[in-house]
This record gives structure tokens, sequence and C-alpha cells, in this order.
């Protein structure tokens, strides 16, 4: 699945901790960052993770960022950073965060049909740079795809608990119909993740960061038997084929 080159180049791994660590010039960095959150989208956020990237490598490497979300709205999370191109200038994904999310609970009626019990899931969307703004915070995603641009991926990821390891067979129509439901929407690229977890794993977190977090399944401290990953470019025309895309987990 495409993942825009600037996002995938940023993407260094998240430990979700809470509270931030750093040096002096990281916690200016941090405050210059949040100052240019507020300052263009006038709301207040909370930093849940600060990463400090390279003073003298930035272009290589990428400066310093971190996942943040509007004051009390958790489930727009989002990065946020220095650009590595542009000495004093600033990325962020604050609006793919919102229409990732506005997707979600337009999808999750469709979703909680296919995958009765499903414990967690998000649409995750990317976007290529330069073809979304500040300025379309407060623009449907779906008016976002009809009037300016269809040039994106959309990805469905969930989690799945079950006591044991999943007869994968079982889940053949539901996520081929999930892909369906995502054609629907006439964008470049579309898919679904379906991770298969263990009954008490606490998976909440790590699905609502799951366009940030860039941690693997196999890298999880909870039991993950296997995982369906499908997309479009699969050329999926019978829901059988879905079984073959299935990766189980060694224990």
């Amino acid at each position: 699945m495409k993942i825009t080159k600037k996002v995938q180049s940023i993407l260094l791994p998240f430990v979700l901790l809470i509270g931030v660590t750093g040096c002096m010039n990281g916690k200016s960095s941090e405050d210059k960052i949040l100052s240019y959150l507020e300052e263009t989208y006038k709301e207040s956020f909370e930093v849940e993770v600060f990463n400090e990237g390279s003073t003298m490598l930035k272009n290589m490497y990428g400066g310093d960022d971190m996942i943040v979300h509007p004051k009390g709205k958790p489930e727009h999370v989002f990065l946020a950073g220095e650009d590595r191109d542009h000495e004093g200038k600033y990325f962020d994904t604050y609006v793919l965060s919102k229409w990732a999310y506005e997707l979600t609970k337009k999808l999750e009626p469709k979703i909680n049909t296919l995958f009765p019990g499903v414990a967690d899931y998000r649409a995750l969307m990317y976007v290529e740079d330069g073809k979304y703004d500040p300025s379309m915070k407060d623009m449907s995603v779906y008016d976002y795809f009809a009037k300016v641009n269809r040039d994106a991926d959309v990805i469905v990821t969930m989690a799945i608990k079950t006591a044991t390891p999943p007869t994968v067979s079982e889940y053949n129509e539901a996520v081929y119909q999930m892909l369906q439901e995502l054609k629907t929407l006439n964008v470049q690229s579309y898919g679904v993740t379906v991770g298969f977890v263990e009954q008490d794993a606490d998976m909440a977190d790590y699905i609502r960061t799951s366009q940030v977090n860039n941690l693997q399944w196999s890298n999880l401290k909870s039991k993950v038997y296997g995982t369906i990953m499908v997309d479009s470019f699969a050329n999926i025309t019978d829901s059988k084929q879905i079984e073959q895309y299935y990766e189980m987990f060694e224990e």
C-alpha cells in the first residue's frame, strides 16, 4: 500500500509512553511546534510523544517531531514537526487525521456488520504532500474526494480478539466485502488490514495511533496470531483469494 514519501521518511518508531523527555533544545522545539499548530488552527493541542530528531543531518533523518492531538480529542491524533527541507518551517497531518476519523465513523456500521465483535478499528488516510493544506480543516473528506483530489490511499485497520488461532477462511467474505465498500470511494488505492490478537489484548491505543506509531503487528507485546493485509493492487475477484494474504506469526 502506498504511503507518501515524506510521511514515510519521517515516521520513526515511537514508544508510546506518558510524558516527554529531552534536553532544553527539545523543549524549545516542542514549544515552537505547538505554537505553529495553535496559530495555524486556533486550537489548543496536547503532546503525546516528543521525538528529538537530528540537528546536523535533518535533511536525511528529519528534525524534531511529535505525536499530538487537539485538547480533549485524542481521536484526532496526528504527527507534527520541523520541515526537513525548509528551516524554520513546520509540517502537520491534522487535516488527514480529521478526514480519517470522518471515514472511520462513516464506515463504522459496515465494519460492525461484517466483523461482529471487532475490538478496535480505524480508517487511515494518506495523501501526497501539497494536495491538501490547513485551510481544508473543516472540509468533508467526501467533498475533498469529489471536488479536489482522489489521489489518496485509504486503509481500514482493525484488531479481532480470539482465544485461539483464527480459521482464516471464516473472514474471507467479510474482508472481501470491506474491500468492495472501500472501492466505492473511488480513490487511488485502498486496503484492509486485520490483526488477530489474544483475547485479553488491549489494542485501543495501538489502533488509535496506527497512522503515526509506525509499530508493526509483529512487534507488539500482546500475542498476535497473524494478520490479513490486502489492498486494491491485489485485484481480488473472489473472496476465497483473501486467505492467501494471511501471514501467521511464529509462537
